[in-house]
């Protein structure tokens, strides 16, 4: 017998087993005003109202549904009721601007736009056949009672297409299928250990890779969603008190944040001996890792992956034989991307690119049959990223051949913010690269050599980039230079613009 892999069963197993336990407790401050708290009944239901609409407003099985919001009950509502009923969920980063929400809508041919509150002045006249502000005059979409048309479940069907920052100014589409996630999710919370104990804390972005499959994992064992809208250090503590919170992921300044809030935090840390952090994105410093252990008494586990990966490529937990070494030995150890995940095998290139097959990797890039074949040649997915591979198969980062930072857990074309510096009359040439920050792993910095008879400063440059640019993606710091190391062809040589930045760091990133 052979049934597909769909995300349904997910939803459908939480309605059976759990119905009425408590599913989703939403974020009381947002300006949509919370959603009810759903038991997990409730959770299914308003996924059907949501499909159910969508065939009223005659939006067919196989159409892309977007949406553009920060963490809340209704986007969770929104990945089960577009994928789990025949439809592909487009969830797009709300911290991009209106013409890159603009082309990302266009060229996934998305029929509705969902957007959040705050993004109603910039997004509202984006050009899209139906589009809803969340909130009190769309919540009729998650209160119809009708039964939503019958999708036939296809585990080969895409599910999700979830736009990444490449190497161009233009975001490729990852086309993820049922199979894909349906994995992804199942092993991702195996290795992680999600029960049906589990209080998830949503601090890591539901659009990134879908929430890391975590909404699904979660779902799926029965565990309660806490939805946080913004990281803040002091309200994760806050919420892991409050709600007895167990697990939570996020990037790098994930940690930051908390670490600085628990300096100021009054009694035992909240979580001790009970939490787990999943982090991913540029390495934290050996020195944060420690400190999670010592100063806030959680588990840290680390893993790589990336948006065409689904993302679970990796995984670095404490092992039973570190058990008798130091926080400072176990943080060494805990420093590197990790072992292949359940399923996945890893190699390299001849050159030292880091090669990956697995059930979750991308079916494609959307309309993008040239880039396809590109980063799937030879039956491996081609990652970008330089590595190594040592004992145990423990995988350590060495470099990013894609010309992309990682900051704050987002990828940031180092071609698409050099293309705004050059536009400005004063700079002459320019190569962006990321530079250590203990709070965000990386940030973009920018090495100008300004034209002939031309002057302007950090501050000019920096405001120039945000009016033309995602402000995530504008550089922090600008340092002025007389020249740029360039081969004897002319090509940059980033590797040596980054030396003095990265001289006294183990690895460089980028």
């Amino acid at each position: 017998m052979e049934i597909p892999l769909t995300l349904i069963d997910y939803l459908n197993r939480a309605e059976l087993v759990y119905g009425e336990q408590k599913a989703i407790i939403d974020e009381p401050e947002q300006p949509a005003g919370p959603f009810r708290d759903l038991t997990y009944k409730g959770l299914a239901q308003s996924a059907r109202s949501f499909a159910a609409e969508l065939d009223e407003l005659g939006v067919k099985q196989g159409a892309r549904v977007a949406i553009v919001s920060q963490n809340s009950a209704r986007m969770l509502v929104f990945l089960f009721g577009t994928s789990a009923f025949g439809r592909i969920g487009v969830p797009i980063n709300f911290r991009l601007n209106k013409e890159e929400v603009a082309y990302i809508v266009e060229h996934s041919g998305a029929e509705v736009l969902l957007i959040d509150p705050e993004l109603k002045e910039d997004l509202a006249d984006i050009n899209v056949k139906h589009l809803f502000v969340l909130g009190e005059e769309s919540d009729h979409l998650f209160a119809n009672t009708n039964t939503p048309k019958k999708w036939t479940p296809d585990e080969n069907a895409t599910a999700t297409i979830n736009y990444t920052s490449g190497t161009t100014a233009r975001p490729k589409g990852v086309e993820m299928t049922h199979r894909n996630l349906w994995l992804n999710a199942a092993i991702f919370g195996w290795q992680t250990g999600v029960t049906h104990r589990e209080v998830y804390l949503h601090t890591l972005p539901m659009f990134h890779c879908n929430g890391w499959g975590m909404p699904y994992a979660i779902t799926g064992m029965g565990g309660k969603h806490i939805v946080l809208r913004k990281v803040d250090g002091l309200e994760i503590l806050n919420r892991i008190k409050e709600h007895n919170v167990t697990l939570l992921c996020g990037a790098p300044a994930v940690i930051a944040s908390i670490l600085e809030a628990a300096t100021e935090w009054d009694g035992e840390i909240p979580g001790n001996g009970k939490m787990r952090i999943v982090v991913a994105g540029a390495p934290p410093p050996t020195k944060t890792i420690e400190r999670v252990e010592t100063e806030l008494g959680w588990e840290f586990i680390q893993i790589y992956g990336l948006t065409e990966t689904a993302p679970f490529v990796t995984m670095n937990r404490t092992r039973p034989e570190w058990d008798n070494k130091t926080p400072q030995e176990r943080a060494v150890l805990l420093s590197s991307a990790g072992s292949p995940a359940l399923g996945i095998d890893i190699s390299t290139s001849p050159d030292g690119e880091l090669l990956v097959r697995g059930n979750h990797i991308l079916k494609s890039y959307w309309q993008q049959p040239e880039a396809t074949e590109e980063a799937l040649a030879d039956g491996w997915f081609h990652t970008g990223d330089g590595a190594t591979i040592g004992k145990d198969q423990y995988v350590t980062i060495t470099d990013r051949k894609k010309d992309v930072i990682i900051s704050g857990g987002e990828n940031i074309s180092s071609i698409e913010v050099e293309d705004v510096l050059f536009s400005h009359p004063s700079v002459a040439e320019v190569a962006v690269i990321g530079v250590p920050d203990e709070k965000w792993g990386e940030t973009v910095k920018a090495l100008v050599v300004l034209s002939e008879n031309e002057s302007t400063d950090e501050a000019t440059l920096i405001s120039y980039c945000r009016e033309n640019l995602a402000h995530y993606k504008c550089p922090t710091s600008v340092d002025f230079l007389e020249e740029l190391a360039r081969t004897t062809t002319g090509k940059l040589q980033k590797f040596k613009l980054r030396e003095p930045y990265w001289k006294d760091m183990k690895r460089q990133i980028n």
